[in-house]
């Protein structure tokens, strides 16, 4: 039986044929008849000679062989064991001054029922001021819960494992006036030697607000916003007095962080006070290498500013910078009281 489909598509050939002309191809099974002819393995002819084993071909330059490190086995590797981590990142060249330090013989530890605790009952800071707590310890489990109380601060943070001693900062404190100023921390049961506290240290920290600069370039350094590297210097907020004073040791230093947006350079003006006969110490100015220097004047009292313009800076970079302000000496008493540092544009 013939199928009509496939008489017509025989009288088509046959008359394209008489014209002298082909049928156009139809890409898709031609393409995929050569494709499966081409994949096709082709058989060897037969021979009766041995087979020949393939030599190993003689490595190039660029397929040398890389020298092994033993001490560093992956040269390229890239530490991201805290990537993600919203820890803040000490700063390599953090003052040692004036941060409060409590070992691992400072503290009573009690083991209960359902916690442990660290007790340190006879703290008495000598001054007030901001402190970020920071802890030092070790830990040989995935986590351990965690809560610190001093002061106002109440604070709950999970640590991580660390097998080499690991610092964590848990928060700001604000230690309102010298004193006692017992405080403690609380943990999960950790009987089997898993935790080690190592540390606790009260690191100071910015009394204020962030400092930016306003929008004519001038950069203002309150006293209320300074950190305070000190023992005894620290932030006086009465309004009568709104400065740094107990400026009684020539080693505490006051410092203030601040973002810049013009970089250039700038005039410097320090409004302090000294009074009492306590003037003639020498006072300096320091920014990144930078250094200036002045002596203080009696000025009527402590409380009694003078504007005294003390010299000019350059600031070579926009972003975070830092300024010192850091005696020399101290002739007498104390060395004086500092209410603010403005920069100012120098044109």
């Amino acid at each position: 039986m013939i199928r009509p489909f496939s008489t017509s598509a025989a009288l088509l050939v046959l008359a394209l044929a008489a014209c002298d002309k082909k049928p156009a191809n139809s890409p898709a099974p031609a393409a995929k008849a050569d494709e499966k002819k081409a994949a096709a393995p082709v058989a060897a002819a037969p021979t009766n000679q041995p087979a020949k084993t393939a030599e190993p071909s003689t490595p190039t330059s660029a397929e040398a062989p890389v020298s092994f490190d033993a001490s560093q086995p992956f040269p390229n590797a890239v530490d991201i064991s805290d990537f993600g981590n919203l820890e803040p990142i000490e700063r390599p060249d953090l003052p040692k001054r004036g941060i409060i330090v409590f070992g691992p013989d400072s503290f009573e530890h009690s083991n209960q029922a359902h916690w442990e605790t660290y007790s340190w009952a006879k703290f008495q800071p000598k001054r007030w001021g901001k402190y970020q707590v920071r802890l030092t310890y070790t830990l040989k489990r995935s986590s351990l819960g965690m809560q610190f109380r001093i002061g106002d601060l109440v604070a709950k943070k999970p640590l991580k494992s660390a097998s080499t001693p690991k610092k964590v900062y848990i928060g700001t404190v604000h230690i309102q006036q010298a004193g006692d100023l017992p405080f403690s921390m609380i943990t999960p049961p950790t009987e089997d030697g898993s935790f080690k506290l190592l540390e606790v240290a009260l690191v100071p920290a910015p009394e204020g607000e962030s400092i930016s600069q306003s929008d004519d370039g001038t950069i203002t350094l309150h006293a209320k916003d300074a950190i305070t590297w000190s023992e005894h210097m620290r932030y006086e907020p009465k309004p009568e007095k709104n400065c740094l004073g107990f400026w009684t040791e020539p080693d505490d230093f006051a410092e203030w962080e601040f973002e810049v947006k013009k970089p250039g350079r700038y005039k410097v003006t320090v409004s302090y006070g000294c009074g009492g006969g306590n003037h003639g110490s020498e006072v300096e100015l320091k920014h990144a290498s930078q250094s200036l220097k002045w002596v203080t004047q009696d000025t009527g009292g402590f409380q009694k500013w003078n504007d005294a313009v003390v010299g000019e800076l350059e600031v070579n970079a926009a972003g975070t910078q830092r300024l010192v302000v850091d005696p020399v000496n101290k002739l007498k008493s104390a060395v004086l009281d500092v209410q603010k540092v403005v920069l100012t544009p120098a044109g």
